[in-house]
């Protein structure tokens, strides 16, 4: 082998036909490595109610509608799975009892990504050829619920806290956390924190940093990579001349890591809007984007030979 090819992709969110087209890549794109890095699962569900004689309701961003028999049911579940979200079939009675039982929930809400993320673990194993090394990865926005899911497959590399080898004696290293945001999620640290965390993987890395590449979720503060709309404290865009103001919210920490280390290559998700290519002292990094809602894979497919990076291109 004088070269091998990656596909990376992020923050896919749930969504049922995004990961579809993830499982195809191999149909159409001669790769020998599959990266599906956080956040993998949604954030929401729809409760469809069911109102007897086979008439079903459910609610989806303020438009209620009714669909009538199992197959029209069917096709409303996929419409809302490819979005993203999860959904519970339920009575009016039971839709009361949930929304009296905060913790019930909760419990709902873990129950579906937990299934889901099992679902997928065992479409990776049953159709991408074994030939194939695919990465599965938790982000920001991911629940603890899913990592041991993805652990036990003996198919799907978990990637977190080691040193995954791939191809050509390139090594890669990862990091789910992310730098604060508004939205509180389940795995944030401070930049002091996430610095420490960063150097707690360099005990990993046991060749030369021109052969190392580094998934880490967020990506590095001030690059093309980290612009997005400025909130304020409703969480709303901040508009200035009627155009929404951009800020850079990438983690500080992972710049200041590159800077340092200078590794070959980081692969990035987190910030949708920011799909591209920079540099960050000698380190090339990539931000596939995410269109998940509308059901696009985006992704980037990166070519490696014993030099380093060969060739790129964006898909999606």
């Amino acid at each position: 082998m004088s070269s091998f090819k990656m596909f990376f992709s992020a923050d896919i969110h749930n969504s049922e036909i995004v990961f579809r087209r993830f499982l195809s890549i191999p149909k159409y794109y001669d790769v020998d490595v599959l990266i599906l890095s956080g956040d993998l699962t949604g954030k929401a569900i729809v409760p469809i109610i069911d109102l007897g004689g086979e008439k079903y309701q459910y609610t989806f961003k303020g438009k209620t509608e009714i669909v009538q028999g199992r197959e029209q049911l069917n096709n409303a579940i996929d419409e809302l799975r490819n979005r993203g979200l999860y959904t519970y079939v339920c009575t009016r009675n039971e839709l009361e009892e949930l929304r009296n039982k905060p913790d019930e929930v909760d419990k709902l809400f873990k129950k579906l990504i937990s299934e889901t993320i099992q679902e997928w673990v065992k479409d990776i194993e049953e159709h991408i050829p074994r030939e194939k090394e695919v990465i599965l990865m938790p982000g920001n926005d991911d629940i603890f619920d899913i990592d041991p899911i993805i652990q036990k497959s003996d198919r799907v590399i978990y990637p977190l806290g080691k040193l995954v080898e791939l191809p050509l004696g390139y090594g890669m290293i990862s990091m789910d956390y992310v730098n604060p945001t508004p939205w509180n999620t389940p795995r944030e640290a401070d930049e002091k924190n996430l610095m420490k965390m960063l150097e707690e993987k360099t005990k990993l890395v046991d060749r030369d940093w021109r052969k190392i590449i580094c998934c880490f979720h967020p990506p590095p503060y001030n690059t093309k990579l980290d612009i997005a709309p400025k909130l304020d404290k409703n969480l709303k865009p901040v508009y200035s001349f009627g155009e929404i103001e951009k800020e850079n919210v990438g983690s500080k920490s992972i710049r200041k890591f590159f800077e340092k280390y200078n590794p070959l290559l980081g692969l990035h998700g987190h910030i949708h809007e920011a799909p591209g290519m920079d540099k960050v002292s000698e380190t090339i990094v990539f931000n596939p984007g995410s269109e998940y809602s509308a059901g696009i894979l985006k992704g980037v497919i990166l070519e490696l030979d014993r030099q380093g990076l060969k060739n790129w291109y964006r898909i999606g």
